[in-house]
C-alpha cells in the first residue's frame, strides 16, 4: 500500500473523487507518476488485530510445539515459519 498525494487534477479512486494536494492510500499496482506524488510506503500487517490466543490456537491445532513464555512476536515467526493461515 501507499500513501500518496494526488498532483494535479482531480482523481476517482474506490469511488471516491480526490482533489489536488489530497492524500489517499491506493494499491501498488495503482501507482501512477502522472496522478500521484508518493508520500510513504506503508506497511501491510496481515498479523494486525490479532490477538494472542489466536495465534497460539492456530499453532496448536497444527501441532506446533511453542515454547514456553514466547512473546506475540514470537508466536507470528512461528506462524510465518509453518506457513499457517489465521
Amino acid at each position: 500500500m501507499l500513501k500518496v498525494r494526488v498532483k494535479g487534477f482531480p482523481v476517482f479512486y474506490s469511488g471516491k473523487r480526490y482533489e489536488q494536494d489530497q492524500e489517499l492510500t491506493i494499491e501498488e499496482a495503482h501507482a501512477n507518476d502522472e496522478l500521484f506524488e508518493l508520500v510513504e510506503e506503508l506497511e501491510v500487517n496481515p498479523f494486525k488485530g490479532v490477538k494472542e490466543t489466536t495465534l497460539k490456537k492456530a499453532l496448536t491445532e497444527a501441532e506446533v510445539v511453542i515454547p514456553e513464555g514466547i512473546d506475540r512476536e514470537g508466536l507470528i515467526e512461528l506462524v510465518k515459519e509453518h506457513n499457517l493461515t489465521i
